[in-house]
């Protein structure tokens, strides 16, 4: 469970850093592969506390990255795999790899007799429902 968990987290780290500094240079995309295998090899995590610690920093850039984002960001076109995907896209994408590896986990946890929290992103969505933020009805 931990490698898959790291496993998101480094996916979560390696998208947005590429976000950042977008680039199909084949020593770019190395030195981030490098990167990514130096700082989330799942060793380097020998406890959960390690594994949240690492999880709420990447969340916070993530936060940041996000809160600066426009419409025209959203679908500015980046390199990747010698083709062009909109950075809304790739975000999606992101979103999708990230569910499907937390639906693995909670196989994995249902598989040693332990009950996952639910990763419906409508729970979600009333779990942390705030009506000062909810969108105005049109």
């Amino acid at each position: 469970m931990r490698d898959t968990i790291v496993h998101i987290i480094s996916g979560e780290w390696g998208w947005l850093t590429y976000w950042k500094e977008p680039s199909d240079s084949p020593a770019f995309l190395k030195e981030l592969r490098n990167r990514l295998d130096t700082l989330f090899n799942p060793e380097a995590f020998p406890n959960i506390v390690a594994v949240q610690l690492k999880w709420a920093e990447v969340e916070r850039e993530q936060i940041e990255f996000v809160s600066r984002l426009t419409d025209e960001a959203l679908g500015k076109m980046l390199p990747f795999r010698a083709k062009q995907f909109s950075l809304m896209h790739l975000m999606q994408h992101l979103a999708n790899h990230s569910t499907y590896h937390r639906g693995q986990v909670a196989l994995m946890m249902r598989q040693l007799g332990a009950q996952p929290v639910a990763t419906d992103f409508h729970v979600f969505l009333a779990e942390n429902f705030d009506e000062r933020v909810a969108p105005a009805p049109d």
